[in-house]
C-alpha cells in the first residue's frame, strides 16, 4: 500500500499539470520572470535532466492556480543565484531560508516547508553545546551565502569556507575543523552522496528552525508577489500538499 501511494503522487501531479484548459494570459508578468534554483534535495534538484523536487512540484501547481503556462527553471550553483533576486526584479529564487538576517532583503512567498539550521560535529568529539558560547574558539566550516553561515557570521563567528558541503565533511573527518554550519536537508543529502553513515555525526547545536520560501526581489511588484502567495495558500489547503510532503520529505 505504501509503494502504491508514493507512486500515485507524482502521477497525479503530472495529470494535473498536463490537463487542458489553462488560459495563456498574454503579457502576464508571471511569464516574464526568471526562475532560478539549485541542487538541494529533496526540495529542488535535477532528475533525468529536468528540475524536480517538492518546491518544483509546488511551483508548477502555483502556475496552474494562476493560469500561467509552465515556465523554464534554471538550475545552477547557489552562489551564482543568491544575489540575483536582489539585483533583478524579474528573478525568483528558491528554495531559500527566510531567516531574521534575510527577512528584509527580499519579498517572500511561502512557506514551502520547515527546515532546521544546525552545527554538526563528529559524534566522537562529544561537542553537544547548550548555546553558541560553548562553540567559541572552535573552527567551524560552512558554505558562502547559505543561511547557516549567515547565522554564524551574525553571531560574530569566523568561518572556514569550503567549495562544497562534501569538502566541509572531509575537513571535519580529518580534524581540520571542529563543526559544520549547515541545514539538515543539506546534511542528509551530503551524507547520502558520500555513502557515509549518519551515526558517525551528531547535531552539536540547533541554530534555528526556519521555513523555506520562494524569494523575490524587493523591487518586485507587490501585487504579483501577493498573487503568488494566494495561489500557494490555496494549494496548501488541499490534500495534494500533504501528499507531496510525504513523498518528497517525510
Amino acid at each position: 500500500m505504501m509503494v502504491t501511494s508514493l507512486i500515485a503522487v507524482p502521477l497525479f501531479v503530472c495529470l494535473v499539470l498536463a490537463s487542458p484548459g489553462l488560459a495563456h494570459e498574454t503579457g502576464d508578468p508571471a511569464e516574464g520572470l526568471t526562475y532560478l534554483t539549485e541542487e538541494f534535495r529533496p526540495l529542488n534538484y535535477t532528475e533525468n535532466g529536468r528540475p524536480a523536487g517538492l518546491s518544483v512540484a509546488l511551483l508548477k501547481l502555483i502556475w496552474q492556480e494562476m493560469r500561467v503556462p509552465e515556465q523554464p527553471i534554471q538550475v545552477m550553483p547557489w552562489p551564482r543565484i543568491y544575489n540575483s533576486a536582489r539585483l533583478d526584479h524579474r528573478v525568483v529564487i528558491f528554495s531559500m531560508y527566510r531567516t531574521a538576517e534575510r527577512a528584509d532583503g527580499f519579498k517572500w512567498v511561502g512557506p514551502i516547508v520547515k527546515g532546521r539550521l544546525s552545527l554538526f560535529a563528529l559524534r566522537s568529539r562529544h561537542l553537544e553545546a547548550k548555546s553558541l558560547k560553548d562553540m567559541v574558539g572552535l573552527r567551524i566550516a560552512s558554505l558562502r551565502d547559505i543561511a547557516a553561515a549567515s547565522k554564524m557570521l551574525g553571531a560574530g563567528f569566523p568561518l572556514v569556507y569550503t567549495s562544497s558541503a562534501q569538502h566541509a565533511f572531509q575537513l571535519l573527518e580529518s580534524g581540520r575543523v571542529d563543526a559544520i554550519a549547515l541545514d539538515e536537508f543539506k546534511f542528509r543529502q551530503t551524507l547520502a552522496n558520500m555513502d557515509a553513515s549518519p551515526d558517525a555525526f551528531e547535531t552539536a547545536l540547533v541554530l534555528s528552525e526556519d521555513s523555506l520560501y520562494y524569494a523575490f526581489s524587493r523591487d518586485a511588484p507587490d501585487d504579483l508577489v501577493a498573487r503568488f502567495q494566494r495561489a500557494l495558500d490555496a494549494i496548501v489547503k488541499r490534500p495534494v500538499y500533504r501528499n507531496l510532503l510525504n513523498f518528497y520529505v517525510y
